[in-house]
């Protein structure tokens, strides 16, 4: 691929039309294979470069950078390097999305995600590297379980706020069983710890989390009764002191529905 071809889809990826940006984005996927190693890094720092679009603001550049993270995908291991030294220059919006990238890659990124989770540069590095590794196959999940379940007691919101998420999603994307019963137990005792967590946004992903947890049957009626306990203290039930946010209220009414019924299942 020549320079001047890349040149010519660079300036269309400059304009400020989505439908020619997409354009854009659609001649780069087709070009993949004409690449030359050495052009890779260039590419996906362009295309990189839309992720930093506020989709709040501009709703209609959805498709566009939907499309930009299925081409930087299926550019694959080669495009690694580059995401990872992006992470470290980049603002929140593009993050997610770089660190969405990585994990669509799926396992040639597996060991960078990991290197950044347990060497990160910030904090906030390592809950991307969760989030990142949250978005692999199943064989990933597993083996970053223990981890995961272990980051529900970080100092940092951040952290525990993406290990809760992470938790709930492991859980989901295994049949009933299939994850080791003490795993299962320690991941339960945490979770239902940090329903009593000091930040809203942890407290509602670990409620979350324990209705996936009963739902998926790894919680016996003991722990389906401790966790009824929490969530009721969460509504207020009896002591007319509900949380004061309403997105943990919200999750811990829909959680209390699955516990109910998994309650009765069981009876």
């Amino acid at each position: 691929m020549t320079q001047n071809d890349l040149s010519s889809i660079y300036t269309m990826m400059k304009g400020s039309d989505p439908a020619e940006v997409r354009k854009a984005v659609a001649r780069i996927g087709g070009i993949l294979d004409d690449l030359e190693h050495r052009q890779i890094p260039e590419v996906v720092e362009v295309l990189a470069s839309l992720f930093y679009i506020d989709l709040g603001d501009k709703p209609n550049w959805v498709p566009v950078v939907e499309d930009t993270l299925a081409v930087i995908a299926s550019i694959g291991e080669p495009a690694i390097p580059t995401l990872v030294w992006l992470l470290g220059e980049s603002d929140y919006k593009a993050n997610l999305m770089l660190a969405r990238a990585m994990g669509r890659i799926g396992p040639p990124a597996f060991g960078p995600l990991k290197d950044m989770f347990y060497n990160p540069l910030t904090p906030w590095h390592r809950s991307l590297a969760l989030f990142g590794l949250a978005k692999m196959h199943e064989a990933a999940l597993m083996e970053i379980l223990p981890d995961a379940v272990n980051a529900l007691d970080d100092s940092d919101r951040e952290i525990r706020d993406t290990a809760a998420r992470t938790v709930g999603r492991i859980v989901d994307s295994f049949q009933p069983g299939q994850l080791p019963k003490d795993l299962a137990n320690q991941a339960f005792e945490r979770l239902l710890f940090r329903m009593r967590d000091s930040s809203a946004v942890v407290r509602s992903k670990a409620v979350r989390s324990i209705g996936k947890m009963a739902m998926n049957n790894y919680l016996d009626r003991d722990q389906l009764e401790a966790s009824l306990d929490a969530v009721n203290i969460m509504l207020g039930v009896d002591t007319d002191e509900p949380d004061p946010f309403y997105l943990v209220r919200l999750e811990a009414e829909r959680t209390r529905k699955g516990l109910e019924t998994t309650l009765k299942e069981i009876s």
